[in-house]
Protein backbone atom coordinates (compact mmCIF):
# COMPACT_ATOMS: atom_id res chain seq x y z
CA UNK A 1 0.00 0.00 0.00
CA UNK A 2 1.45 3.18 -0.68
CA UNK A 3 0.23 6.96 0.42
CA UNK A 4 -0.46 9.52 -2.17
CA UNK A 5 1.63 12.34 -1.78
CA UNK A 6 0.10 15.75 -3.22
CA UNK A 7 2.53 17.10 -6.30
CA UNK A 8 3.05 20.43 -4.15
CA UNK A 9 4.79 18.47 -1.68
CA UNK A 10 7.11 16.72 -4.01
CA UNK A 11 7.90 20.42 -5.09
CA UNK A 12 8.21 21.63 -1.58
CA UNK A 13 10.61 18.82 -0.75
CA UNK A 14 12.99 19.33 -3.65
CA UNK A 15 13.36 22.89 -2.31
CA UNK A 16 14.23 22.39 0.96
CA UNK A 17 16.54 19.27 -0.65
CA UNK A 18 17.89 21.81 -2.47
CA UNK A 19 18.43 23.95 0.23
CA UNK A 20 20.46 21.77 2.44
CA UNK A 21 22.57 20.84 -0.25
CA UNK A 22 24.02 24.48 -1.21
CA UNK A 23 24.27 25.13 2.67
CA UNK A 24 26.28 21.49 3.01
CA UNK A 25 28.71 22.97 0.06
CA UNK A 26 29.01 26.01 1.86
CA UNK A 27 30.08 25.01 5.05
CA UNK A 28 32.12 21.87 3.93
CA UNK A 29 34.46 24.11 1.71
CA UNK A 30 36.84 26.19 4.23
CA UNK A 31 36.22 30.08 4.36
CA UNK A 32 39.45 32.38 3.73
CA UNK A 33 39.20 35.65 4.86
CA UNK A 34 39.89 37.47 1.23
CA UNK A 35 39.51 41.09 1.35
CA UNK A 36 40.31 43.93 3.76
CA UNK A 37 36.33 44.00 4.32
CA UNK A 38 36.21 40.28 5.95
CA UNK A 39 38.08 41.51 8.59
CA UNK A 40 36.61 44.88 8.74
CA UNK A 41 33.08 43.06 9.65
CA UNK A 42 34.69 40.78 11.74
CA UNK A 43 35.99 43.60 13.93
CA UNK A 44 33.17 45.82 13.91
CA UNK A 45 31.04 43.34 15.05
CA UNK A 46 33.18 42.00 18.38
CA UNK A 47 33.76 45.80 18.81
CA UNK A 48 29.49 46.84 18.86
CA UNK A 49 29.32 43.45 20.89
CA UNK A 50 31.20 45.09 23.80
CA UNK A 51 29.16 48.46 23.20
CA UNK A 52 31.64 50.28 21.49
CA UNK A 53 30.47 52.17 18.18
CA UNK A 54 33.80 54.10 17.97
CA UNK A 55 37.33 53.18 19.35
CA UNK A 56 40.37 55.03 20.38
CA UNK A 57 44.10 55.24 18.68
CA UNK A 58 45.31 52.64 20.48
CA UNK A 59 42.62 49.79 20.27
CA UNK A 60 43.01 51.05 16.41
CA UNK A 61 47.14 50.18 16.05
CA UNK A 62 46.22 47.23 18.05
CA UNK A 63 43.77 45.63 16.05
CA UNK A 64 45.63 47.19 12.16
CA UNK A 65 48.40 45.20 13.86
CA UNK A 66 46.22 41.90 14.64
CA UNK A 67 45.21 42.13 11.03
CA UNK A 68 48.35 42.75 9.46
CA UNK A 69 49.92 39.76 11.01
CA UNK A 70 47.32 37.41 9.04
CA UNK A 71 46.32 39.44 6.42
CA UNK A 72 48.04 42.75 5.46
CA UNK A 73 45.42 45.56 5.60
CA UNK A 74 42.53 46.80 8.01
CA UNK A 75 40.95 50.16 6.31
CA UNK A 76 37.20 49.82 7.16
CA UNK A 77 37.70 52.40 10.12
CA UNK A 78 38.98 55.92 9.70
CA UNK A 79 39.91 58.87 11.97
CA UNK A 80 36.60 60.72 13.07
CA UNK A 81 37.09 62.69 16.06
CA UNK A 82 40.26 63.27 18.29
CA UNK A 83 41.10 59.84 19.42
CA UNK A 84 38.14 58.74 18.03
CA UNK A 85 37.77 56.28 14.80
CA UNK A 86 34.63 55.18 13.35
CA UNK A 87 33.43 52.42 10.69
CA UNK A 88 33.09 53.58 7.30
CA UNK A 89 30.88 51.32 5.75
CA UNK A 90 27.11 50.54 6.65
CA UNK A 91 26.56 49.26 10.23
CA UNK A 92 23.20 47.65 9.76
CA UNK A 93 25.48 43.78 8.81
CA UNK A 94 27.90 44.63 11.88
CA UNK A 95 25.09 45.00 14.65
CA UNK A 96 22.91 41.89 13.04
CA UNK A 97 26.14 39.95 13.70
CA UNK A 98 26.69 40.41 16.55
CA UNK A 99 24.42 37.83 18.54
CA UNK A 100 25.90 35.10 16.42
CA UNK A 101 28.99 36.69 16.78
CA UNK A 102 28.71 36.36 20.65
CA UNK A 103 27.18 32.69 20.76
CA UNK A 104 30.50 31.74 17.99
CA UNK A 105 27.63 30.48 15.52
CA UNK A 106 28.50 33.43 12.95
CA UNK A 107 27.54 31.39 9.50
CA UNK A 108 24.16 30.85 11.30
CA UNK A 109 23.54 34.63 10.64
CA UNK A 110 24.20 33.91 6.83
CA UNK A 111 22.51 30.94 7.15
CA UNK A 112 19.21 32.68 9.05
CA UNK A 113 19.25 35.32 6.00
CA UNK A 114 19.42 32.88 3.01
CA UNK A 115 16.52 30.76 4.48
CA UNK A 116 14.49 34.09 4.97
CA UNK A 117 15.02 35.30 1.68
CA UNK A 118 14.53 31.45 0.18
CA UNK A 119 10.90 30.98 2.04
CA UNK A 120 10.00 34.70 0.26
CA UNK A 121 11.43 33.90 -3.07
CA UNK A 122 9.39 30.27 -3.40
CA UNK A 123 5.99 32.06 -1.58
CA UNK A 124 6.13 34.85 -3.90
CA UNK A 125 6.72 32.87 -7.45
CA UNK A 126 4.22 29.88 -6.42
CA UNK A 127 2.15 32.62 -5.80
CA UNK A 128 2.69 34.58 -9.17
CA UNK A 129 3.01 31.16 -11.38
CA UNK A 130 2.84 27.65 -9.10
CA UNK A 131 5.37 25.81 -6.92
CA UNK A 132 7.13 24.56 -10.18
CA UNK A 133 8.22 27.95 -10.95
CA UNK A 134 8.79 28.48 -7.51
CA UNK A 135 11.59 25.30 -6.99
CA UNK A 136 13.10 26.76 -10.56
CA UNK A 137 13.49 29.43 -8.82
CA UNK A 138 14.78 28.31 -5.70
CA UNK A 139 17.40 26.39 -7.13
CA UNK A 140 18.41 29.19 -9.11
CA UNK A 141 19.00 31.71 -7.11
CA UNK A 142 20.65 28.91 -4.73
CA UNK A 143 23.38 27.65 -7.02
CA UNK A 144 24.18 31.40 -8.56
CA UNK A 145 27.96 31.01 -8.23
CA UNK A 146 28.01 34.34 -6.27
CA UNK A 147 25.41 33.67 -4.22
CA UNK A 148 27.02 30.62 -2.92
CA UNK A 149 30.56 32.45 -2.29
CA UNK A 150 29.12 35.55 -0.67
CA UNK A 151 26.85 32.70 1.78
CA UNK A 152 29.91 31.06 2.99
CA UNK A 153 31.92 34.59 3.39
CA UNK A 154 29.66 35.41 6.59
CA UNK A 155 32.00 38.31 7.69
CA UNK A 156 31.07 40.67 4.45
CA UNK A 157 27.81 42.53 3.67
CA UNK A 158 27.22 41.38 0.37
CA UNK A 159 24.45 38.61 0.88
CA UNK A 160 23.13 40.92 3.88
CA UNK A 161 22.57 43.54 1.17
CA UNK A 162 20.89 41.52 -0.83
CA UNK A 163 18.71 39.38 1.42
CA UNK A 164 16.91 42.63 3.35
CA UNK A 165 16.55 44.10 0.09
CA UNK A 166 14.90 40.83 -1.32
CA UNK A 167 13.03 39.81 1.59
CA UNK A 168 11.26 43.23 1.71
CA UNK A 169 10.58 43.63 -2.04
CA UNK A 170 9.46 40.07 -1.84
CA UNK A 171 6.68 40.70 0.67
CA UNK A 172 6.03 43.83 -0.92
CA UNK A 173 5.22 42.62 -4.57
CA UNK A 174 3.39 39.75 -2.61
CA UNK A 175 1.27 42.04 -1.58
CA UNK A 176 0.53 43.22 -4.55
CA UNK A 177 0.22 40.08 -6.52
CA UNK A 178 -2.09 38.88 -3.72
CA UNK A 179 -4.23 41.71 -2.17
CA UNK A 180 -7.94 41.79 -2.52
CA UNK A 181 -8.62 44.60 0.19
CA UNK A 182 -10.23 41.77 2.32
CA UNK A 183 -7.60 41.02 4.73
CA UNK A 184 -7.00 44.70 6.41
CA UNK A 185 -4.28 42.95 9.32
CA UNK A 186 -2.37 40.85 6.61
CA UNK A 187 -2.35 43.56 4.43
CA UNK A 188 -0.44 45.90 7.39
CA UNK A 189 1.83 43.01 8.92
CA UNK A 190 3.18 42.40 4.60
CA UNK A 191 3.07 46.07 4.16
CA UNK A 192 5.26 46.88 7.73
CA UNK A 193 7.58 44.13 6.59
CA UNK A 194 8.74 44.84 3.82
CA UNK A 195 8.79 48.50 4.00
CA UNK A 196 11.24 47.36 7.53
CA UNK A 197 13.71 45.25 5.03
CA UNK A 198 14.18 47.51 2.52
CA UNK A 199 15.58 50.11 4.80
CA UNK A 200 16.90 47.65 6.49
CA UNK A 201 19.00 47.31 2.88
CA UNK A 202 20.03 50.48 3.40
CA UNK A 203 21.19 50.36 7.04
CA UNK A 204 23.51 47.38 5.83
CA UNK A 205 24.97 49.09 2.58
CA UNK A 206 24.16 52.64 1.63
CA UNK A 207 24.29 52.66 -1.62
CA UNK A 208 20.97 50.34 -1.20
CA UNK A 209 19.20 53.34 -1.03
CA UNK A 210 18.79 53.38 -4.87
CA UNK A 211 16.83 50.19 -4.17
CA UNK A 212 14.80 52.13 -1.66
CA UNK A 213 13.92 54.94 -3.62
CA UNK A 214 12.51 52.48 -6.60
CA UNK A 215 10.47 51.49 -4.20
CA UNK A 216 9.39 54.82 -2.98
CA UNK A 217 8.85 55.76 -6.41
CA UNK A 218 6.43 52.58 -6.72
CA UNK A 219 4.49 53.35 -3.90
CA UNK A 220 3.77 56.65 -4.91
CA UNK A 221 2.86 55.71 -8.34
CA UNK A 222 0.23 52.87 -6.58
CA UNK A 223 -1.09 55.36 -4.16
CA UNK A 224 -2.17 58.07 -7.20
CA UNK A 225 -3.56 55.04 -9.09
CA UNK A 226 -5.37 53.35 -6.50
CA UNK A 227 -6.79 56.51 -5.13
CA UNK A 228 -7.70 57.44 -8.99
CA UNK A 229 -9.46 54.18 -9.91
CA UNK A 230 -11.13 54.86 -6.00
CA UNK A 231 -9.49 51.84 -4.52
CA UNK A 232 -8.59 51.22 -1.27
CA UNK A 233 -5.10 51.39 -0.33
CA UNK A 234 -4.56 54.21 2.12
CA UNK A 235 -4.33 54.62 5.07
CA UNK A 236 -2.95 50.98 5.16
CA UNK A 237 0.14 51.64 2.59
CA UNK A 238 1.32 53.69 4.89
CA UNK A 239 2.14 51.09 7.52
CA UNK A 240 4.81 50.36 4.68
CA UNK A 241 6.45 53.78 5.43
CA UNK A 242 5.85 53.40 9.47
CA UNK A 243 8.01 50.30 8.56
CA UNK A 244 10.72 51.75 6.68
CA UNK A 245 10.78 54.67 9.20
CA UNK A 246 12.30 52.52 12.15
CA UNK A 247 15.86 51.44 10.31
CA UNK A 248 16.14 55.13 8.79
CA UNK A 249 15.80 56.73 11.95
CA UNK A 250 18.41 53.93 13.46
CA UNK A 251 20.87 54.78 10.54
CA UNK A 252 20.82 58.33 11.22
CA UNK A 253 21.22 57.84 14.69
CA UNK A 254 24.02 56.07 14.65
CA UNK A 255 24.94 58.58 12.09
CA UNK A 256 25.01 61.28 14.78
CA UNK A 257 26.30 59.73 17.62
CA UNK A 258 29.60 58.48 15.23
CA UNK A 259 29.88 61.05 12.79
CA UNK A 260 28.64 64.18 14.25
CA UNK A 261 25.36 64.48 12.13
CA UNK A 262 22.67 62.48 11.50
CA UNK A 263 23.46 62.98 7.93
CA UNK A 264 27.18 62.29 7.74
CA UNK A 265 28.05 58.62 6.29
CA UNK A 266 30.58 56.40 6.38
CA UNK A 267 31.87 56.86 3.22
CA UNK A 268 32.93 60.29 3.99
CA UNK A 269 35.58 59.22 5.88
CA UNK A 270 37.12 56.58 3.97
CA UNK A 271 40.21 55.51 3.65
CA UNK A 272 39.64 54.06 0.38
CA UNK A 273 39.10 56.27 -2.81
CA UNK A 274 35.27 55.57 -3.49
CA UNK A 275 34.76 57.24 -6.67
CA UNK A 276 31.98 56.99 -9.71
CA UNK A 277 31.93 58.28 -13.03
CA UNK A 278 29.86 60.92 -12.05
CA UNK A 279 32.26 62.29 -10.21
CA UNK A 280 34.23 63.10 -13.43
CA UNK A 281 32.02 64.26 -15.58
CA UNK A 282 33.10 67.02 -17.59
CA UNK A 283 36.62 65.16 -18.62
CA UNK A 284 37.49 62.13 -20.29
CA UNK A 285 37.78 59.91 -17.02
CA UNK A 286 34.06 59.41 -16.56
CA UNK A 287 33.30 57.35 -20.08
CA UNK A 288 36.62 55.70 -19.82
CA UNK A 289 35.54 54.47 -16.17
CA UNK A 290 32.12 53.28 -17.55
CA UNK A 291 34.11 51.79 -21.02
CA UNK A 292 36.12 49.87 -19.20
CA UNK A 293 34.00 48.24 -16.58
CA UNK A 294 31.78 47.34 -19.55
CA UNK A 295 34.64 45.68 -21.21
CA UNK A 296 36.29 43.91 -18.54
CA UNK A 297 33.43 43.01 -16.48
CA UNK A 298 30.98 41.62 -18.84
CA UNK A 299 32.11 37.89 -18.82
CA UNK A 300 32.76 38.15 -14.87
CA UNK A 301 29.33 39.28 -14.32
CA UNK A 302 27.82 36.41 -16.81
CA UNK A 303 30.25 33.80 -14.24
CA UNK A 304 28.91 35.26 -11.39
CA UNK A 305 24.96 35.22 -12.34
CA UNK A 306 24.42 32.83 -14.49
CA UNK A 307 21.03 33.23 -14.08
CA UNK A 308 21.85 36.57 -16.43
CA UNK A 309 21.59 34.36 -19.78
CA UNK A 310 18.01 33.59 -18.80
CA UNK A 311 17.02 36.68 -17.18
CA UNK A 312 18.31 39.43 -19.69
CA UNK A 313 16.10 37.55 -22.40
CA UNK A 314 13.49 37.06 -20.37
CA UNK A 315 12.95 41.37 -19.20
CA UNK A 316 12.70 41.90 -23.16
CA UNK A 317 10.18 39.16 -23.64
CA UNK A 318 7.90 40.19 -20.80
CA UNK A 319 8.16 43.89 -22.16
CA UNK A 320 7.64 42.69 -26.09
CA UNK A 321 4.88 40.78 -24.97
CA UNK A 322 3.23 42.89 -22.80
CA UNK A 323 2.81 45.92 -25.59
CA UNK A 324 1.09 43.27 -27.94
CA UNK A 325 -1.46 42.05 -24.99
CA UNK A 326 -3.69 45.52 -25.68
CA UNK A 327 -3.97 43.95 -28.92
CA UNK A 328 -5.21 40.90 -27.28
CA UNK A 329 -2.21 38.94 -27.06
CA UNK A 330 -2.63 37.95 -23.54
CA UNK A 331 1.45 36.61 -22.03
CA UNK A 332 3.09 37.19 -18.54
CA UNK A 333 -0.53 38.02 -16.90
CA UNK A 334 0.77 36.89 -13.92
CA UNK A 335 3.56 39.32 -13.41
CA UNK A 336 1.52 42.85 -13.54
CA UNK A 337 2.60 45.56 -15.57
CA UNK A 338 3.98 47.99 -12.81
CA UNK A 339 5.50 45.03 -10.70
CA UNK A 340 7.67 44.12 -13.81
CA UNK A 341 8.59 47.85 -14.22
CA UNK A 342 9.77 47.79 -10.47
CA UNK A 343 12.09 44.54 -10.96
CA UNK A 344 12.95 46.39 -13.75
CA UNK A 345 14.29 49.59 -12.23
CA UNK A 346 15.58 47.44 -9.33
CA UNK A 347 17.81 45.81 -11.70
CA UNK A 348 18.95 49.15 -13.36
CA UNK A 349 19.91 50.86 -10.28
CA UNK A 350 22.24 48.36 -9.14
CA UNK A 351 23.86 47.94 -12.50
CA UNK A 352 23.98 51.07 -13.84
CA UNK A 353 25.46 52.60 -10.14
CA UNK A 354 28.23 49.87 -10.25
CA UNK A 355 29.31 50.08 -14.03
CA UNK A 356 30.53 53.74 -12.80
CA UNK A 357 32.44 52.41 -9.92
CA UNK A 358 36.11 53.82 -10.40
CA UNK A 359 37.75 50.84 -8.29
CA UNK A 360 36.38 47.72 -10.44
CA UNK A 361 37.55 49.57 -13.78
CA UNK A 362 41.15 49.12 -13.03
CA UNK A 363 41.38 45.69 -11.16
CA UNK A 364 43.66 42.91 -12.72
CA UNK A 365 40.41 40.97 -13.81
CA UNK A 366 42.34 37.64 -14.70
CA UNK A 367 44.11 37.26 -11.91
CA UNK A 368 40.96 37.89 -8.94
CA UNK A 369 38.31 35.84 -8.11
CA UNK A 370 35.05 36.91 -9.33
CA UNK A 371 33.58 37.39 -6.41
CA UNK A 372 35.98 40.33 -5.48
CA UNK A 373 34.59 42.17 -8.95
CA UNK A 374 31.00 41.17 -9.06
CA UNK A 375 29.89 41.38 -4.89
CA UNK A 376 28.99 44.29 -5.35
CA UNK A 377 25.92 43.48 -8.10
CA UNK A 378 24.66 41.05 -5.84
CA UNK A 379 21.53 42.84 -4.78
CA UNK A 380 20.08 43.07 -8.07
CA UNK A 381 19.62 39.40 -8.22
CA UNK A 382 16.05 38.59 -6.62
CA UNK A 383 14.45 40.50 -9.64
CA UNK A 384 16.55 38.30 -12.07
CA UNK A 385 15.60 34.94 -10.30
CA UNK A 386 12.11 35.80 -10.38
CA UNK A 387 12.03 36.81 -13.50
CA UNK A 388 14.36 33.84 -14.87
CA UNK A 389 11.73 31.23 -12.95
CA UNK A 390 8.76 32.40 -14.97
CA UNK A 391 10.72 32.31 -18.12
CA UNK A 392 11.86 28.58 -17.21
CA UNK A 393 7.96 27.51 -16.43
CA UNK A 394 7.24 28.46 -20.00
CA UNK A 395 9.34 25.54 -21.17
CA UNK A 396 9.04 21.76 -21.91
CA UNK A 397 9.89 20.18 -18.50
CA UNK A 398 12.65 18.51 -19.70
CA UNK A 399 14.49 21.61 -20.97
CA UNK A 400 14.16 22.86 -18.36
CA UNK A 401 15.55 20.58 -15.58
CA UNK A 402 18.50 20.06 -18.18
CA UNK A 403 19.23 23.97 -17.73
CA UNK A 404 18.75 24.07 -13.56
CA UNK A 405 21.07 20.82 -13.29
CA UNK A 406 23.56 22.47 -15.55
CA UNK A 407 23.09 26.04 -13.89
CA UNK A 408 23.01 24.29 -10.28
CA UNK A 409 26.65 22.35 -11.74
CA UNK A 410 28.58 25.22 -12.82
CA UNK A 411 27.74 26.78 -9.86
CA UNK A 412 29.67 24.92 -7.85
CA UNK A 413 32.30 24.64 -9.51
CA UNK A 414 32.56 27.94 -10.33
CA UNK A 415 31.85 28.49 -6.11
CA UNK A 416 34.87 25.70 -5.35
CA UNK A 417 37.44 27.62 -7.59
CA UNK A 418 37.02 30.96 -6.40
CA UNK A 419 36.05 30.03 -2.87
CA UNK A 420 40.02 28.32 -2.91
CA UNK A 421 42.05 31.32 -4.74
CA UNK A 422 44.35 33.06 -2.76
CA UNK A 423 44.34 37.23 -3.33
CA UNK A 424 47.47 39.18 -3.12
CA UNK A 425 46.49 42.48 -2.93
CA UNK A 426 49.81 44.61 -3.38
CA UNK A 427 52.42 42.25 -3.82
CA UNK A 428 55.70 41.89 -1.43
CA UNK A 429 55.33 44.97 0.97
CA UNK A 430 56.79 46.81 4.27
CA UNK A 431 54.20 47.16 7.24
CA UNK A 432 53.73 50.81 7.88
CA UNK A 433 54.38 52.46 10.82
CA UNK A 434 51.04 52.17 12.87
CA UNK A 435 52.19 55.09 15.43
CA UNK A 436 51.16 57.61 12.75
CA UNK A 437 47.41 55.67 11.10
CA UNK A 438 46.75 56.99 8.05
CA UNK A 439 43.68 59.31 7.54
CA UNK A 440 41.45 59.37 4.69
CA UNK A 441 43.39 58.34 1.94
CA UNK A 442 44.93 55.34 0.92
CA UNK A 443 48.07 54.00 2.26
CA UNK A 444 50.69 54.12 0.20
CA UNK A 445 51.42 50.46 0.13
CA UNK A 446 47.63 50.44 -1.73
CA UNK A 447 48.02 53.15 -3.75
CA UNK A 448 49.09 51.30 -6.89
CA UNK A 449 46.57 48.35 -6.31
CA UNK A 450 43.57 51.07 -5.91
CA UNK A 451 44.41 54.14 -7.75
CA UNK A 452 46.75 53.40 -10.68
CA UNK A 453 44.17 53.35 -12.53
CA UNK A 454 42.95 56.52 -12.65
CA UNK A 455 46.01 57.84 -14.24
CA UNK A 456 43.81 58.32 -17.49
Amino acid sequence: MTIPIPRNWWYRIAAILAFIIAQVIVLVVPMKMQEPGDWTYRYATENFAAGQLTIDESQYIAESQDVWDSFGQFLGYARVGEDKWGLTVAPGYAFFLVPFQAAGIPQMAASLLSLGLAVVLYLLIARMKGEKAAVFGLVLLLFTPLYLAMWQRVYMDALAALAFCGIGGGLYFYYWVTRDGHKPGRDIALLSAAGFFIAAGTAVRYTNILIAAVFGVHFLYMAVRCHIRRERFLPNGLYFLLGAAVPFAGLLAYQAIVFGSPFSYGYQFSQLPINFAWQYIGGPIAYQIVRTNFINLWATLLIAFLVSMIAIPAFFAAAYFKLWTKKGYEEWTELPDHVYLAMLGWVVAVFGLYIMYNWTAYQPVASMPFPLLTRFYLPALFPLIVIASLALARIVDKVAISVLVTAAMLGMIFFIQAARMHVQFAGQITIPSLSLPVQNSAPDHLRIYFVEGARL
